[in-house]
């Protein structure tokens, strides 16, 4: 028999296990233990045990887990606190067997459920940063890209629960090794006019952003003008810990491009990235990932004249709760 209730602080092995249990694949971590679902999940000031839930198979006097999902909040436009009319399933895990889809099913309705009855009207499968109030670091890699393409059970999932495919992300990473930045006119002409300022651990800009990353390591890069000292864009990294441990280098997440619309198409974007890695390189960083929306031509054309290679795919879906 299979039984669904609430996380019990007495479960946090149980989620371990299933997620061990789980395809390996690009972004998603499978080193995990409890200490990682402390600081990532269970220590969010936000957290609700009621939006996660469990499924457990009771057989005689056994019972063992066999899948949990987890649901939970967005931020306010501003960051300043939860936004409840917007829902947010983060994961869902079920480990492999005849019943992988009945449980996926059981879980996704309980976890709208929930939802629902806090108030949400729209509900994200996946998180996309900053709409990422979980597991930055366990999975997905510099952001959260809404579903892995390769996380077939949950995608499967989203579509029997009537969630639809909003966009796509493309995943994209650079090795540092060697990395030389664009020399050409347009650039020539940019480093004249323009500088760029490296700071190291930024203070946070908002209470969401000291929830998701105030603990991991960050730089934030932004370029001057050099006659005002206007800034004209910035962007910044953060150490991919744990789940870059497994790369083998010592690896960034680029996260927050910021360009503004009237400095675009100018050469702007593809300077202040050049540059960025160009510092990260001789910090020693040997990679670095970078995701965008597939309907970001602009933003992809920057990354590919850089060198950066796509790696991998995710899916943004959505589904207004009635």
């Amino acid at each position: 028999m299979i039984e669904y209730r609430s996380f019990l602080n007495t479960d946090s092995p149980w989620l371990v296990d299933i997620w061990r249990q789980q395809p390996s694949f690009r972004g998603q971590i499978s080193s995990i233990n409890r200490s990682l679902l402390d600081h990532q999940v269970f220590g969010k000031p936000y957290f609700d045990s009621r939006g996660l839930i469990i499924a457990v198979m009771r057989e005689g006097q056994s019972v063992f887990p066999i899948g949990f999902v987890h649901a939970g909040f967005d931020a306010r436009s501003d960051l300043s606190d939860l936004d409840f009319e917007t829902g947010i399933v983060s994961v869902i895990k079920v480990i492999p067997g005849l019943w992988q889809e009945e449980v996926a099913d059981q879980l996704f309705a309980r976890a709208l459920q929930y939802l629902r009855q806090a108030g949400s009207k729209r509900v994200h499968c996946g998180s996309h940063f900053p709409h990422a109030p979980f597991y930055m670091g366990l999975y997905g890699g510099s952001q959260i890209p809404g579903l892995l393409a390769e996380d077939t059970v949950a995608i499967d999932a989203a579509l029997r629960a009537g969630f639809e495919v909003d966009d796509k992300i493309i995943v994209m990473e650079r090795g540092l090794m060697g990395f030389r930045t664009i020399v050409d006119r347009e650039q020539m002409a940019l480093r004249r006019r323009y500088q760029i300022n490296a700071v190291a651990d930024p203070m946070e800009t908002s209470w969401w952003e000291s929830c998701t990353l105030g603990m991991a390591e960050r730089d934030r890069f932004s370029v001057y003008d050099k006659a005002n000292q206007n800034v004209c864009g910035s962007v910044q990294f953060w150490d991919m810990q744990p789940l870059a441990s497994s790369y083998g280098v010592m690896a960034r997440g680029m996260h927050d491009l910021n360009v503004p619309e009237e400095m675009r198409r100018g050469g702007i974007a593809t300077f202040l990235v050049g540059e960025s890695l160009r510092h990260l390189m001789q910090q020693g960083v040997g990679l670095v990932e970078a995701q965008t929306l597939e309907s970001d031509q602009p933003a992809i054309g920057v990354f590919r004249k850089l060198g950066f290679e796509e790696v991998g795919r995710g899916l943004l879906m959505s589904k207004t709760l009635t």
